[in-house]
């Protein structure tokens, strides 16, 4: 039972991980919502069959999810500093800052 439950919330993970980069264009936003259901899924098998491997399989969707959530954020970061940069050595102001309005980043 629990691990048809689990292969059900990992395609619904993989349906809902499209629907989140379709709409919000964002990787690191589609790709978070795929691994937090994976982890639910793994809770869901780890339920079922309490064996070491599922504990592993758990732990290690759990650390993968960490690294590159951190890695995405970082890169992130580096592309939102390099397009200020570029802007502000152009001379010109981003559309927000003629507005008046800033991202607050």
């Amino acid at each position: 039972m629990t691990g048809t439950l689990a292969a059900v919330v990992t395609a619904l993970g993989a349906l809902t991980a499209g629907v989140a980069l379709v709409t919000t264009r964002s990787v690191s936003t589609a790709l978070g919502v795929l691994l937090d259901m994976l982890i639910a899924a793994g809770l869901l098998r780890l339920v079922g069959e309490q064996s070491g491997s599922s504990l592993a399989a758990v732990a290690a969707i759990v650390v993968l999810r960490s690294v590159l959530r951190g890695a995405l954020l970082a890169d992130q970061r580096r592309w939102r500093l390099a397009d200020q940069r570029r802007w502000r050595s152009a001379g010109r102001r981003r559309p927000a800052e003629r507005a008046g309005r800033t991202s607050g980043c």
